[in-house]
């Protein structure tokens, strides 16, 4: 069940992928249809509304200076009634010797007739006296440019006439004024025309019907007002709220219309200004005509646009659905077959068919699969058999093969080779890793080893050293990295030989080397003393050439001995040894001397080869021969600094110039009385301890034998 499931589609099926296409199409379709209506629709109606927001305000303009020519006919007509008049008055200011406290006013209205007011203005455009009580008192200089027009009729001479308007005060009713100066130019005459005849006219010419008329054609409009220049209602001569004086202000200084949104109230105000104004008069008939035009029928048009076209695309999505389920389970059938087929070959069956369709693409893809499942089954065959071949040629080969992951350090192959030489089945590595099979250290240092090689996967590393494994042993190790063709690390083939016997060969004859040369020394002593001792006439003469002559002849039994003891202990696998006696042995090998021997390296023992003693051995005799007769002291301690014993050999000879300090490492070098070095170095080599040369050239050599912290121990 767990094999299955981790094989379960992932994702959407096919009819799912065709019907959320069909959905996204339809939206789409739908989407582009809508904006573009909605955008096409809502340009038509501002394009019209702003058509005909002008022709409206056109209309309106014209009516009212329509009414204003007529009114204008009108005015002409009372102005010679309006002459009389002021003459009758101007009579009155002289016959009162021109103070305006002395007329008779009530007289002088009573023979003009009651519709007729008489005001007198002063300097300061005051009103001081009238037969219109409502506006004495009124001050002209509230009115800048109407007491400026004051002030150039005060000094002038003549008759001036002016428009019919409402008045300021009182009952707001229409009046005609005219205005003369007094002749010594310190008052200005004024009259007011008023009666029904004024009502009568107005309503025959009522403008608001024109209006009424013409803002009923625009849709668009919500309302409309008028107002004269004073900033009032030129119907009733109301005051509007204070938010419109404030606009009316704005457009009567600066004469120009002016627009107001309300975007609350999805409203916008015009406030239009209609240019009445004439010089010949005094008063500004203008007209400022406030037209409230509403967005909302535009809104509500447009929301209805857009509910439509949802309702059309959600049935287009609905009938869009149907037919993709209906068209998905006709094309996915023949897809679930054909995929059901692949299943049973995938899980091994390559002699399954897939099944014939009826559609011809198909078809071709049933072709298609057959022939590729052929092939495979072909090549399957034929990997299967080279793998076989592979596996059973690398088991058999004389050589230990492994092969693990760099990834996850997993062993994936083991040889029978490996088992045989490490004594450990390939049942107990595969799958696994170092830290799995092998003890603590051994695994840590395989590690440090792969992280060598992945820093460099580019190198192939060789190396002989005791096996750190059950089997123990010598073994010569190739490591070799592996790359995939990315240039990217996959795995690490280590190819691992046996070498013990080799290594028994190679220390036999270095042993044997050593013995033959160290007995053919002695040797020559002892024949240069029996040379000598054909000379020698006295008693204590003779002591002293037998003394050395046993001493040589010591010394090459120590070495015979010490060669048959090392034979038949083993010479393979390295041990623990006692540095101390290990020097005592080497000093055992040597002849007779007046050397003085300094040794601090009691309780220390070292993991090392068994021919360790041979190293010391080879280091005091490369000390002797260098330092010759001035050779008086050789020293050696032993000292722990960190994880690192390091054993100091030090002497009083020469020394090693600096040009030579690693040359006397390297085989075949011949440029001193040093000899054998190499040989110490492969000798301390197979238990990972390093020597190194640090003694001042003339002042001595000093010997640095560095062994790791799990090559030592003290008692």
């Amino acid at each position: 069940m767990g094999e299955k499931n981790n094989h379960a589609p992932q994702g959407h099926s096919f009819s799912q992928f065709i019907l959320l296409c069909m959905v996204v199409l339809v939206l789409c379709v739908v989407a582009f249809l809508t904006v573009s209506d909605y955008l096409y629709t809502k340009n038509n109606f501002d394009r019209e509304e702003h058509l005909l927001q002008i022709q409206t305000e056109q209309n309106i303009e014209e009516a009212i200076r329509f009414k204003d020519a007529l009114w204008n006919t009108y005015d002409a007509s009372l102005n010679q009634q309006m002459r009389q008049g002021l003459g009758l008055v101007s009579d009155e200011y002289e016959r009162a010797g021109g103070d305006p406290a002395r007329m008779d006013l009530t007289a002088v209205k009573t023979r003009m007739g009651d519709d007729i007011d008489i005001y007198i203005i002063d300097e300061s455009g005051v009103i001081i006296y009238t037969t219109y009580a409502p506006e004495l008192g009124m001050d002209f200089k509230t009115i800048p440019s109407f007491y400026k027009y004051l002030s150039r009729i005060r000094t002038a001479d003549g008759f001036f006439p002016d428009r019919i308007v409402n008045e300021l005060m009182g009952e707001g009713k229409f009046r005609k004024y005219a205005y003369q100066p007094t002749v010594d130019h310190k008052y200005i005459l004024e009259l007011g025309l008023t009666g029904q005849t004024f009502e009568n006219v107005n309503e025959k010419i009522l403008v608001n019907d024109n209006i009424d008329t013409i803002v009923a054609v625009n849709p668009y409009i919500e309302g409309y007002r008028i107002f004269n220049m004073l900033g009032r209602q030129s119907e009733d001569n109301r005051q509007p709220e204070p938010a419109v004086q404030e606009i009316l202000m704005d457009v009567i200084i600066t004469r120009s219309t002016v627009e107001v949104h309300d975007q609350e109230h999805s409203l916008t105000r015009r406030y239009l200004y209609i240019d009445l104004e004439d010089e010949t008069y005094g008063s500004d008939p203008s007209r400022i005509v406030e037209v409230t035009y509403s967005e909302d029928l535009i809104q509500e048009y447009l929301n209805q646009l857009l509910l439509y076209h949802l309702l059309t695309g959600a049935a287009a999505i609905l009938i869009g659905c149907i037919i993709a389920f209906f068209l998905s389970r006709w094309i996915t059938r023949p897809v679930q077959e054909i995929v059901s087929d692949i299943e049973i070959i995938s899980h091994g069956d390559l002699d399954h068919r897939i099944r014939p369709t009826e559609n011809r693409e198909f078809t071709l893809l049933e072709n298609s699969i057959n022939t590729m499942v052929d092939s495979l089954r072909q090549a399957l065959l034929k990997m299967q058999d080279d793998e076989i071949f592979k596996k059973e040629m690398i088991d058999q080969l004389p050589v230990g093969v492994f092969i693990k992951r760099v990834d996850s350090g997993h062993y994936i192959f083991w040889n029978r080779t490996c088992e045989r030489m490490f004594a450990m089945p390939a049942a107990m590595i595969l799958g696994k890793t170092d830290r799995d099979v092998f003890p603590a250290a051994v695994a840590s240092e395989i590690e440090n080893e792969d992280l060598q090689i992945i820093r460099n996967p580019r190198k192939v590393k060789s190396k002989v050293e005791d096996s750190r494994l059950p089997g123990g042993g010598v073994i010569h190790m190739i490591t070799v990295p592996i790359l995939d063709s990315n240039g990217t690390l996959q795995f690490i083939v280590g190819i691992c030989e046996d070498v013990s016997h080799a290594n028994i060969n190679l220390k036999m004859d270095l042993l044997f080397s050593l013995t033959r040369h160290d007995i053919l020394d002695n040797l020559s002593v002892i024949m240069n003393h029996l040379e000598r001792a054909q000379l020698i006439d006295t008693h204590d003469e003779m002591q002293t050439f037998f003394e050395k002559t046993i001493g040589s002849i010591s010394s090459i039994r120590n070495q015979i001995s010490s060669m048959r003891a090392l034979q038949d202990m083993g010479l393979v696998s390295p041990a623990w040894q006692s540095v101390q006696k290990v020097m005592d042995d080497a000093l055992g090998l040597l002849p007779l001397h007046q050397v003085t021997i300094q040794l601090d390296i009691d309780g220390v023992e070292i993991y090392a080869d068994p021919l360790l003693p041979r190293v010391f051995s080879l280091l005091l005799e490369n000390s002797f021969k260098s330092g010759g007769s001035a050779l008086s002291i050789i020293m050696m301690s032993a000292q722990i600094r960190g994880d690192t014993l390091h054993i100091i050999y030090q002497d009083d000879s020469m020394g090693v110039p600096d040009t030579d300090k690693e040359n006397i490492f390297e085989i075949g070098y011949s440029g001193t009385t040093l000899r054998g070095l190499f040989l110490i170095r492969e000798l301390l080599g197979y238990t990972g301890i390093i020597i190194r040369e640090i003694g001042i050239f003339g002042k001595g050599a000093i010997f640095d034998i560095l062994v790791p912290r799990d090559k030592f121990r003290k008692k």
